[in-house]
């Protein structure tokens, strides 16, 4: 089974793969705390009534009939910078775990739930901490170059 979690050397690279599909870029320079990761994701998934909690992610992410693609890529960048100003280093492998899980979760759909089925893929800008971050969660991971 493929991994949900792809890793990018480049933007030209994501676009070789997914310039179809609905890219939601997420700078890291820009989500330095967790609280501003929510803001930047229900400002870019346009996510109605966002909780600003974990669940609230995860309950958003495992729905998105508001949006008409039914693929999304999540894509990272400045991934060194992505929640570090966090007190709790815990609080990146959780938000990762549940991204992966997501992302799993809508591979199981099933036609008679009458939900609209959609495809989260999660691509990451490689950097050192980030590839330690999904090794500590155990969350495999590809090298989008492998996918060619």
């Amino acid at each position: 089974m493929k991994t949900n979690v792809l890793i990018c050397g480049s933007e030209s690279e994501l676009e070789a793969h997914f310039s179809e599909d609905f890219i939601a870029h997420i700078d890291g320079k820009k989500t330095l705390t967790l609280r501003q990761f929510y803001e930047e994701i229900a400002e870019l998934l346009e996510i109605p009534d966002f909780g600003f909690t974990l669940d609230s992610l995860s309950d958003s992410l495992n729905d998105l009939q508001w949006l008409e693609e039914n693929r999304i890529v999540l894509y990272f960048t400045n991934t060194d910078s992505l929640i570090s100003k966090e007190r709790d280093p815990a609080k990146i492998g959780a938000l990762l775990s549940v991204l992966d899980a997501t992302a799993e979760d809508w591979k199981w759909v099933d036609e008679s739930e009458n939900i609209e089925p959609k495809e989260i893929i999660i691509v990451f800008e490689n950097s050192e901490r980030i590839r330690k971050f999904l090794g500590s969660e155990s969350i495999e991971c590809t090298d989008i170059a492998s996918l060619m």
